[in-house]
């Protein structure tokens, strides 16, 4: 979830409500955001701005801003629940879906993720209760956090950060459901320093791989970093309803074609569409491109213009004081005979891409759901 502060009244579903960036009430707008997160890049999939209930209640408010009417107040874990099951329902790939405490204490989320057969490692407050094994009470997760002996915890990194690895004490404890764990972090240096995920997983699945969908809800606070840096996430003044999702989704959109180039290993050419029995095919390096040798995902762009064709008999006698010039010129031509590609587009030069500092709260206290492609975290890893 992202919010942005605001000074007036007048921008499409501002009102004085909780920021969590500050803890306290302010006048802002609320977005909550989905990002798709894998190995080699993440960005943002998809969003809903909620609209405040003083919104819904002013009548003028709505038609100035034109507010659809379809438009009602929901919940910030309502919303994360529909772009969950509209993901799902588009099939989407993804296995894993993470979020902070608001949306882990939805039981409308969990119980969606459930039925669509995906995983979750959600957060959860101190006063969340389990039902333990064995006896079947049930207790808060703090007062479990307390009965685990020293023993069963193992230090283990989610992955690195900007200063390192980022390593903490973890636990594991089991429920009264099979298919269901509690994962307890405890920060090294501060041992007071608790956090408690929820985790369900619909097959068999390791330590490692929860730790590791958990430590993935870092790169959403880079999303959100990277649009507002390089996509202009946040630079707009809309006062209309409508106006919104348009720029939303236009940043989006750069901030995706970033990601797919960044993901793309240096030197590898964009992919192209293999070409059907008896269509034209590619053009391959060191040859003439023209009308018979179009590319397939250009058929549709109209026919590339012909090569022009050099005469072997000149019309008139050289004259040699052009020497230097033909020279240029021969250059020229050898240069626009070669194939052009996209190599490399990234935001930081190629290689290891380091995790670029946040500003504002930590990992662990931003509002976001996001969802891990299950290719990168099988067993073992």
């Amino acid at each position: 979830m992202r919010l942005e502060l605001k000074k007036g009244t007048m921008t499409a579903g501002v009102a004085r409500q909780h920021a969590g960036i500050t803890g306290q009430i302010e006048n802002c707008q609320t977005v909550v955001f989905l990002a798709y997160v894998t190995a080699r890049a993440h960005t943002l999939l998809n969003f809903r701005l909620c609209l405040p209930k003083p919104w819904c209640e002013d009548r003028a408010r709505r038609e100035r801003a034109q507010v659809p009417e379809d438009v009602a107040l929901k919940t910030k874990t309502e919303q994360g629940t529909e772009m969950v099951t509209e993901a799902a329902g588009a099939r989407v790939l993804f296995r894993w879906v993470a979020g902070d405490e608001v949306h882990g204490r939805s039981s409308k989320l969990r119980a969606a993720c459930e039925d669509a057969g995906k995983g979750y490692v959600l957060a959860v407050p101190v006063n969340f209760t389990v039902t333990t094994r064995g006896n079947g009470r049930t207790a808060a997760v703090s007062a479990l956090a307390r009965l685990v002996p020293a023993r069963c915890r193992e230090t283990r990194s989610c992955g690195r950060g900007c200063k390192g690895h980022r390593d903490y004490e973890r636990a594991l404890v089991v429920t009264s459901s099979p298919r269901h764990w509690l994962l307890i972090r405890r920060k090294i240096s501060d041992p007071a320093d608790l956090a408690f995920f929820y985790c369900y997983a619909p097959g068999e699945v390791s330590l490692p791989i929860l730790i590791k969908v958990a430590g993935k809800r870092w790169p959403v606070e880079e999303c959100f970093q990277q649009g507002k840096g390089q996509a202009g996430l946040d630079q707009h003044q809309l006062r209309l309803w409508q106006s919104f999702p348009r720029h939303t989704v236009l940043s989006m959109c750069a901030l995706a074609l970033l990601a797919v180039a960044t993901a793309r290993p240096p030197g590898t050419p964009a992919p192209r569409a293999a070409a059907s029995p008896g269509a034209a095919t590619a053009p391959q390096a060191g040859t003439s491109t023209d009308a018979t040798d179009q590319p397939e995902h250009w058929r549709d762009t109209g026919q590339l213009p012909a090569s022009p064709r050099r005469e072997t008999t000149p019309r008139h006698r050289p004259d040699p004081r052009d020497g230097a010039r033909s020279t240029q010129a021969a250059r020229g031509d050898r240069a626009r005979e070669l194939p052009l590609h996209l190599e490399h587009l990234a935001t930081t030069p190629p290689g290891t891409r380091p995790m670029a500092s946040l500003p504002g709260p930590t990992p662990g206290s931003a509002t976001m759901t996001h969802m891990i492609n299950w290719e990168d975290h099988k067993p073992g890893l």
